[in-house]
């Protein structure tokens, strides 16, 4: 076989594994954490408002957006601003405002242990990995 062939072979093997380990590493990659951003006016008036015009898949995609909610438990919520009643609490809720968690997840972060405040916030809350990390940033 002429050397230009071989070379020609050995080029496209080589094209083909980067290509193939670019592929697994890029499939393999933790998604990025961005946080939801933060509901305005507790995040019933627009909402509120799409409910009301009877636009519940705008209403539950924007309450989503507002709460980092599951698909579930947004169209739950919706479904009860429009039987008249308001938007349930998150189960876990806030971290308590005593002072407890919230408290102690500050000594932490002081610490320079703010993973281990993320997971205190988790522990206590049914908060995603993603709120937690919003919450405890702005500690």
């Amino acid at each position: 076989m002429p050397a230009a062939v071989q070379f020609a072979l050995l080029a496209v093997l080589v094209v083909l594994l980067v290509l193939v380990f670019a592929l697994r590493r890029a499939a393999g990659r933790p998604r990025d954490l961005v946080a939801p951003g933060p509901a305005a006016a507790g995040g019933q008036g627009e909402v509120l408002r799409l409910v009301r015009e009877g636009r519940t898949v705008e209403a539950v995609k924007l309450l989503r957006q507002q709460t980092g909610l599951p698909l579930l438990e947004a169209k739950q919520a919706v479904d009860a601003l429009r039987a008249g009643g308001t938007l349930p609490a998150r189960p876990g809720g806030p971290v308590d405002p005593d002072g407890g968690v919230r408290a102690e997840a500050t000594r932490l972060v002081r610490a320079g242990k703010k993973i281990h405040a993320v997971k205190l916030v988790r522990e206590h809350t049914n908060w995603s990995l993603a709120e937690a990390k919003r919450y405890v940033d702005r500690l």
